[in-house]
């Protein structure tokens, strides 16, 4: 008869506990259920044409993070847009719905909470109210060359974007009203100036900004 060691008892446990009397292996299962989510979208002189899409997100118990789906708009008429979620973990869940403009802008939201049960698909229905939040956008130009200025990060409050390689950036859900914008770059002299942002857009066109090595006024251009 062979003698089993303590070595070898060790590596044989965690075999013991996870085979079962077929000889398969047991895998633990945690229950989850479905996720109908029903948007009411109202027609565009509620929601302006500008919301395209609409993006759902669903966090709460059983999920390390936020789980999404996107749709597009119905119609400029409004209507439903269903989105189902299967295999969702039971539990409490909060549910975000925000209909973006091409930028990503917040144009309208909603919210709802429901509860994930086993097996079952929950249905929740939210209604979309309208924000005050607007894109804005623009183009940053070296004043010297006339070329892009590349990598210039523009500030509005705690939002930010930053100039691509054509020189185009694009700040997101900027609260209406006026507001400070600020340029900066290790590259460009910054400077900050007052502006005025209306949603649904607001385009400050071209921003022309100073080089370091350019000492001469203007300090602040004209936009």
């Amino acid at each position: 008869m062979e003698v089993i060691t303590l070595r070898q008892f060790v590596w044989i446990l965690p075999l013991m506990v996870l085979v079962g009397c077929g000889g398969g292996l047991r895998q633990e299962v945690f229950p989850e259920g479905s996720l109908k989510v029903i948007v009411h979208f109202p027609p565009k002189r509620v929601i302006p044409a500008e919301a395209q899409r609409v993006r759902v997100s669903v966090r709460g118990q059983g999920l390390t993070q936020p789980i999404e789906k996107v749709a597009e708009r119905p119609s400029q008429e409004g209507g439903e847009v269903i989105i189902t979620f299967t295999n969702v973990p039971i539990g409490s869940k909060e549910v975000t719905v925000t209909a973006e403009d091409q930028y990503g802008t917040h144009r309208a939201v909603g919210t709802g909470e429901t509860n994930i049960l086993a097996g079952k698909t929950t249905t929740v229905t939210i209604e979309l109210s309208l924000t005050n939040l607007a894109s804005v956008i623009g183009r940053t130009i070296n004043v010297r060359t006339g070329q892009p200025a590349v990598g210039v990060t523009i500030q509005i409050g705690d939002r930010q974007g930053i100039s691509d390689s054509n020189g185009n950036f694009v700040v997101t859900n900027v609260p209406e009203g006026e507001r400070t914008i600020t340029l900066s770059s290790p590259e460009y002299r910054g400077y900050s100036r007052n502006i005025t942002v209306s949603p649904p857009l607001k385009n400050l066109g071209d921003l022309p900004i100073l080089p370091q090595q350019l000492m001469l006024p203007p300090d602040e251009p004209e936009f």
